[in-house]
């Protein structure tokens, strides 16, 4: 029998090699790998004398890739993820689904998925420890990459080095008003976005990714509010819509528990009509635990069936015309 080949590179230094490209410095990914910048450069070093070729380039205080690192960060990335997932089998074949499971949602999310999901999820798996942080999408996928959290749910957006991205469903943006203040249009029928003309407008910061494209849509359509008021937090904008005669732009799945109209007024927007994507980001490397894995495929549902059962009323109050069908 011939001896199978034993391999020349090391794990740890597959690791430093791919964390110190992903974060861009020898100090920051010595801090994520719980090593020291010494000990970084010399397993990078290492590694690249093993093979015999130069897997980083430094230009402009930035790392690149060379064509052997690529392929180096490509294949390290699917080996580590390969080992860690069977460590995590073999472990999880001894016993039942449990342990601590570490996720994040953004607001648009939480208000209305959360709370079925978990305890659908809960009665399933009760060993299972959860702890949620909720928070915008550039914090959450950082946290994701430092290892905090075990995965992400997030709109969708360019990602860093080290993660990747799996779509989960399609939102849609709603106006969303005051009941007791009247825009024209009825509740649930769609509005187009010009109906923003003259109206005072609540929009997220700068720092969400969803303000971009507002501020292009706004200035692309010639629409002109008569006021803006940033704020960041969905249900303080939410409160302050119900009882002012405030507007703003929010996903349909923060609004669900508003579908029947009582305090707020939602209208599909159109012409032209803006949509969310939803993505659930995790660790490239990184193999799922069962109970991580289970938690969010849960999650996934949920949002499905919730955005599902938006498209059925919508389709309901806004019915398509007979010469069309």
């Amino acid at each position: 029998m011939v001896a199978m080949p034993y391999p020349s590179i090391k794990i740890r230094a597959l690791q430093a090699f791919i964390a110190v490209y992903e974060e861009q410095s020898f100090s920051r990914a010595a801090d994520r790998e719980n090593s020291t910048q010494s000990g970084m450069s010399t397993q990078v070093k290492e590694l690249e004398e093993m093979l015999g070729t130069p897997l980083l380039l430094r230009e402009r205080k930035k790392f690149s890739l060379t064509p052997a690192g690529e392929i180096v960060y490509r294949e390290g990335q699917t080996i580590l993820k390969l080992l860690m997932g069977t460590e995590k089998t073999v472990r999880e074949m001894r016993g039942k689904v449990a342990g601590l499971v570490r996720f994040g949602m953004i607001p648009s999310l939480t208000r209305s998925i959360l709370i079925p999901a978990l305890n659908q999820f809960k009665s399933e798996f009760p060993d299972v420890e959860l702890s949620l942080l909720e928070e915008y999408s550039f914090s959450l996928m950082r946290r994701v990459l430092d290892g905090e959290l075990d995965f992400a749910l997030v709109p969708s957006t360019e990602l860093p080095h080290g993660l990747t991205g799996t779509f989960v469903g399609r939102d849609r943006e709603m106006l969303v008003s005051s009941a007791g203040h009247d825009i024209g249009h009825d509740h649930l029928c769609s509005a187009p976005f010009s109906a923003l003309n003259g109206k005072r407008l609540i929009v997220p910061s700068r720092l969400n990714v969803r303000r971009k494209h507002f501020d292009t849509l706004l200035n692309t359509h010639g629409i002109h509010v008569a006021e803006t008021l940033e704020m960041d937090g969905m249900l303080a904008t939410l409160e302050m819509v119900g009882a002012t005669d405030w507007v703003a732009i929010l996903p349909s799945a923060i609004c669900y528990p508003d579908k029947s109209g009582t305090v707020r007024r939602l209208n599909p927007i159109k012409d032209p009509p803006i949509s969310l994507d939803y993505v659930l980001v995790q660790k490239a490397e990184a193999a799922q635990p069962s109970a991580a894995r289970l938690l969010a495929e849960c999650l996934v549902h949920h949002i499905g069936a919730t955005l599902a059962d938006w498209e059925d009323e919508v389709a309901i109050a806004n019915p398509e015309p007979s010469h069309l069908k």
